[in-house]
């Protein structure tokens, strides 16, 4: 079995065969899915597309880029639909990109703040989004950890180094391992991957994103993720049984039962 931790299920280039793509992805033995809802106008359609399909659940967050929008009122908003929604499992995602900079710095680490402090409220893991930010966000965490503050989530799609993947391991997080460990000059991500901890490490799309060796310029969907057991089994010495295990029971770990 196979657990999609971190996928966007509701964004339209699923609307002309959504329920075909799902039926392919558990013939890949993929069983479950976390969809990421990105921003308010995603925030109802994940939970509207997670009703009536016990296999999908759902994080609520505002994703950096738009973390313009971020304000008390919004934010009250997220809080509200994420503590009176059972299918709710994560907070985020949220954090800090300075790739594209589509919002503030002081808003994104503002954000990024009321959803860490959400996390621990709710007792629900967050799930980190970094780019170009490594050493700002690991500093806030670092900060958090220093003071006590609980600790519990995922940094989705890591793809930094393995000086980098040391410095996160010390923190108890999780890490998110998709598409981009099987690209050919990826060696470098491929290189952390190998030492993360076992019990640390879950699997992801971020599709429609980030598509698999073999499938890039296309579409991504969950069924891939097959390909990225292939590539982190031979990466980790281990068989692809062996990843597909490990990674579902620290998804649950992480997550819940499915």
């Amino acid at each position: 079995m196979i657990i999609d931790t971190h996928c966007h299920l509701s964004y339209p280039d699923f609307d002309r065969d959504r329920d075909e793509m799902l039926s392919r992805a558990r013939q890949a033995d993929v069983v479950g899915f976390v969809t990421i809802a990105t921003g308010p106008d995603d925030w109802r359609r994940c939970l509207d597309l997670a009703e009536g399909r016990p296999a999908v659940r759902v994080a609520l967050g505002i994703h950096p880029n738009e973390a313009d929008i971020f304000s008390e009122q919004t934010f009250a908003e997220l809080s509200q639909l994420a503590r009176s929604n059972i299918r709710v499992v994560g907070i985020g995602e949220t954090g800090l990109d300075y790739f594209r900079e589509n919002s503030p710095r002081d808003k994104q680490r503002a954000s990024f703040l009321a959803h860490l402090d959400l996390a621990v409220e709710m007792n629900r893991p967050f799930i980190l989004h970094c780019r170009a930010a490594e050493d700002d966000m690991l500093k806030i965490l670092e900060e958090r950890a220093a003071s006590g503050k609980s600790l519990r989530g995922v940094w989705h799609c890591f793809s930094a180094s393995a000086e980098i993947a040391q410095r996160a391991m010390k923190l108890g997080l999780y890490f998110g391992l998709g598409g981009i460990t099987t690209y050919p000059k990826a060696a470098g991500v491929r290189a952390a991957a190998a030492i993360l901890p076992a019990d640390r490490i879950i699997l992801e799309t971020d599709c429609p994103f980030l598509p698999p060796q073999g499938w890039r310029g296309q579409r991504n969907e969950p069924a891939y993720l097959k390909k990225v057991v292939q590539v982190l089994s031979e990466t980790r010495s281990v068989p692809p049984a062996e990843i597909e295990r490990a990674t579902t029971e620290n998804a649950h770990r992480l997550f819940g039962e499915w």
